[in-house]
């Protein structure tokens, strides 16, 4: 990482005829990258979502492959959309997605399930010693 303590990152405009079932990482991102490739990294949305996506080094470039797709699909991600990568320095991407009018959206999000208190509520401490005490 860099003395600044500023980690790595790259942006790219997303193009479906280029870019659906594989992503090329650019090139003057690669002094970013560790020297030996991890065959996975982790994709993480800014909705929660994780994606884990292959990364491989073909004629001297680096793609994310096997996983990307699942990405591009559950995202929906059109032509013309920016995408931003923020390296964590070991197997993670916070991944941003960037619409055409230059809005942050959230995508994919986690969703979570509230957990009611009513049926505890049915047995309070109350309820409890009157039923001890019959």
């Amino acid at each position: 990482m860099a003395s600044s303590d500023v980690l790595p990152r790259f942006f790219n405009v997303f193009l479906s005829q280029y870019n659906s079932n594989s992503f090329l990482i650019p090139r003057s991102y690669y002094d970013h990258l560790p020297r030996r490739l991890p065959k996975t990294v982790i994709l993480m949305g800014n909705g929660g979502k994780s994606w884990k996506v292959a990364m491989k080094s073909k004629r001297e470039q680096v793609y994310f492959e096997q996983g990307w797709a699942n990405f591009v699909a559950e995202n929906e991600l059109k032509d013309g959309e920016v995408l931003t990568f923020v390296f964590d320095g070991h197997r993670r991407y916070e991944v941003s997605i960037y619409t055409r009018g230059s809005c942050k959206e959230t995508r994919a999000a986690i969703e979570v399930e509230e957990i009611s208190d009513e049926t505890e509520s049915d047995y309070s401490c109350d309820s409890l010693v009157s039923v001890i005490q019959v």
